[in-house]
């Protein structure tokens, strides 16, 4: 078999110059260069969508942060109007245990006047 071979092989092969396209190839080349003006219009319009995006989560962002200012301030208030609202509890506490005692001395007081 060696020798059919090498009777019958070529001598040199052929060095392409570049990759050969087939018809249908050449084709859809066509088509997509036809298309081109499509994909711009609708990378323009995706651009302009994203930048729109941008822009309104940009507008919420700020929105939130004016919002988030506002309420901390009203927290800070309500955190100092609790302060002042628990210190107040505890003086009322203490006046409270004043009268206690004092309602209590007044009934010793009265008890033994009664026992007398």
């Amino acid at each position: 078999m060696s020798t059919v071979y090498d009777q019958n092989a070529p001598t040199a092969f052929p060095v392409p110059q570049g990759q050969p396209v087939m018809a249908g190839e050449q084709m859809e080349r066509k088509g997509e260069a036809m298309q081109l003006p499509q994909i711009k219009e609708t990378v323009e319009r995706w651009k302009k969508e994203i930048l729109d995006r941008i822009q309104y989560l940009r507008e919420n962002l700020d929105q939130a942060l004016q919002d988030r200012e506002v309420l901390s301030l009203e927290a800070e208030a309500l955190k100092k109007e609790l302060s002042a609202a628990r210190s107040r509890m505890q003086q009322l506490e203490v006046d409270l245990a004043g009268v206690l005692e004092l309602y209590n001395n007044l009934i010793q007081e009265v008890n033994g006047a009664l026992k007398e």
